[in-house]
């Protein structure tokens, strides 16, 4: 399991309940993921970035989030300059596989 994939799995179960969503709409990824911020503020993305043993996540975070742009797009195009972008941005990657996981899961039963 990648790094606080359970969070992001949780808000966004949350997300689908609050709006009156289902998992099953070709657009939820964009709608939870992209047109909105899993997080605000940059101190909040740091400290999301520190797991429970106050370890810090960071590189492992930029390494994902650079193999998901690098293998989608071709190239690295964003400038992760701060906590918040890349935290989004992980959010949006493993946004994906979390849908996936869970419609995966809803056909095979």
């Amino acid at each position: 399991m990648k790094y606080k994939e359970e969070v992001i799995k949780d808000y966004l179960l949350e997300y689908l309940k609050d709006n009156e969503l289902t998992i099953n709409n070709e657009d939820i990824h964009d709608i939870v993921f992209n047109q909105d911020y899993f997080i605000i503020g940059y101190y909040n993305a740091e400290q999301w970035l520190i797991d429970e043993h106050g370890k810090n996540r960071t590189f492992e975070v930029l390494s994902y989030v650079m193999d998901q742009e690098k293998d989608n797009f071709g190239s690295i195009e964003t400038v992760y300059d701060n906590a918040e972008t890349l935290v989004n941005h992980y959010a949006y990657w493993l946004g994906y596989e979390v849908i996936a996981e869970i419609q995966e899961e809803l056909i095979n039963n």
